[in-house]
């Protein structure tokens, strides 16, 4: 299973009203996190959609998150812009959730995330809510 950034940011903070439904998630073992998480949040940040006062300090909580989760980020793969751009146009998706929906179609791994968007896909594309995960239920799911 994968992570999208949603889930990401959600875990990072405390305070937001997502943050237990985001650790349950991170409790489920053998997670990735889409290539392309990084460089959303990087250019959210830098549009002023999402405040990061310090984003040296925010870099490092990511990486220790993602070390003590023993989350991998996958790498990038031409494959997946191919699959984004049909699924972009086709279901009329954002840039990124593109691309978060390529990944989990061409992985074959099921996506985490609390965006609905990605229910309107047909085939290939499976999305848990961590709002609604309990226990190991995503690996009975697989």
């Amino acid at each position: 299973m994968f992570i999208e950034t949603d889930v990401l940011l959600a875990a990072l903070n405390p305070i937001d009203s997502a943050n237990s439904a985001a650790q349950k998630v991170l409790e489920q073992g053998s997670l990735s996190l889409s290539p392309f998480s990084l460089l959303e949040v990087n250019l959210l940040s830098r549009a002023g959609e999402l405040e990061i006062p310090d984003y040296g300090s925010f870099a490092r909580d990511l990486s220790t998150l993602l070390d003590a989760s023993s989350i991998r980020t996958l790498s990038d793969k031409p494959e997946y812009h191919s699959e984004a751009r049909r699924l972009e146009h086709r279901f009329k998706l954002t840039f990124f959730d593109s691309l978060h929906a390529a990944v989990s179609k061409v992985q074959n791994e099921i996506i985490a995330s609390f965006d609905r968007a990605y229910d309107k896909l047909s085939k290939g594309v499976r999305r848990v809510d961590p709002s609604n995960l309990r226990g190991s239920e995503v690996a009975s799911k697989q």
